[in-house]
């Protein structure tokens, strides 16, 4: 399977200007954050499937890669694949652990939210404000989920 992306050098692929092919055999070429970067702007050229043929290829290969667990997460996200974001999630927050981010808890309770898992959703929200008391994006989101939650 041969997939094409541009690449401006070795170091950036952020910035495509030449074009090569890569077939996914050749992904090990690339870092886990220059193949988010190659991802992330196929996204944004409307090139999904492209992206996702990638993505699942470069997670196979870097299965720990936090890099490859946020934009996998992402794309299971865009496609409402809630049950694969959530899967995803989990081991993001176990990689990341005990640091795991608000962002990161956010997206799981949203994710949650997204499953009819409110209960779910709460308890990752509760436990996210907990660790980031100050976060404003936590903490509304925690209210939101409360008022479905409590009756």
């Amino acid at each position: 399977m041969s997939l094409a992306l541009k690449q401006h050098s070795t170091e950036d692929v952020s910035v495509f200007s030449a074009p090569f092919n890569l077939t996914v055999g050749e992904l090990h070429r690339l870092s886990p954050a220059q193949i988010r970067e190659a991802v992330s702007s196929l996204v944004s050229q409307g090139k999904l499937p492209l992206a996702i043929g990638i993505c699942e290829a470069a997670l196979a290969l870097n299965p720990n890669s936090e890099d490859m667990l946020v934009i996998s997460c992402l794309l299971a996200e865009v496609q409402q694949d809630w049950a694969r974001a959530e899967e995803l999630l989990i081991q993001l927050v176990e990689l990341q652990s005990p640091n795991a981010t608000a962002q990161t808890w956010f997206h799981l309770a949203r994710v949650a939210r997204c499953q009819n898992k409110l209960d779910d959703a709460w308890v990752a929200l509760d436990f996210a404000a907990s660790l980031y008391p100050n976060d404003a994006m936590i903490q509304e989101e925690l209210k939101s989920v409360q008022a479905l939650v409590q009756p």
